[in-house]
């Protein structure tokens, strides 16, 4: 009797063929191929030795897109820094000095407060340039510009006439003597170093000095 050998069997060429396993070929999304690792990870319709190839084979693909990743971002910082280069010669061949980019003292945080560097200036300029004591609370005045802060002190140091006013009494436009100047230059240098701000100083009429102390983050 012929019919069951004739048949075929349950493994013969006419079984479906084996199911392929995805491992990331094609993909170049990093989080995509992620995802694809986990699930291969925990898929229980596959052996031990499928799992481990595949997640194997989607290990080395995210390792490729990584490198990739590292040595285009080199590439482009390459081509940026040769880029800049190129410019900086031309400009040098053409005389152009390079633009200094001054800080925005409103972003950068000061050493010292405004009120400690306020009350310190005044202490040292009383301290190392009052020799004569002629400077009283009436005689400082402080004012609020907006993005700064005028230190104003009257008397300080020393003062005198301009020739061509030698013999006039209460003369408005006073000139401050050098020493003076020196003095009071020490002082500024000082604090500005001290506080983290930029104070400039200058004389005005009837004997002012006026120190702005600018307005830094957090004030």
């Amino acid at each position: 009797m012929g019919g069951r050998g004739s048949g075929g069997g349950k493994s013969g060429g006419g079984g479906s063929a084996a199911k392929k396993i995805p491992t990331g070929e094609g993909i170049t999304d990093k989080n995509e191929l992620i995802n694809l690792y986990n699930s291969i990870s925990g898929n229980s319709n596959l052996s031990v030795e499928q799992r481990v190839k595949a997640m194997n084979d989607i290990q080395e693909r995210i390792k490729e897109l990584d490198a990739k990743k590292a040595a285009d971002l080199k590439q482009k910082r390459l081509d940026a820094l040769a880029k800049a280069r190129a410019k900086r010669a031309e400009n040098k061949k053409n005389g152009i000095k390079p633009e200094k980019k001054e800080k925005d003292p409103r972003k950068t945080k000061p050493k010292m407060s405004m009120d400690s560097t306020v009350s310190e200036l005044k202490y040292q300029l009383k301290r190392q340039v009052d020799k004569s004591n002629m400077v009283d609370n009436s005689d400082i005045q402080l004012n609020d510009f907006g993005n700064r802060t005028t230190l104003s002190i009257r008397y300080l140091g020393k003062w005198k006439n301009p020739p061509e006013a030698r013999y006039e009494e209460d003369y408005d436009w006073q000139i401050l003597h050098k020493s003076s100047g020196k003095q009071i230059d020490k002082v500024i240098k000082k604090m500005a170093k001290q506080s983290g701000r930029k104070i400039t100083w200058g004389a005005s009429e009837k004997n002012w000095i006026d120190i702005d102390i600018p307005k830094m983050k957090g004030d």
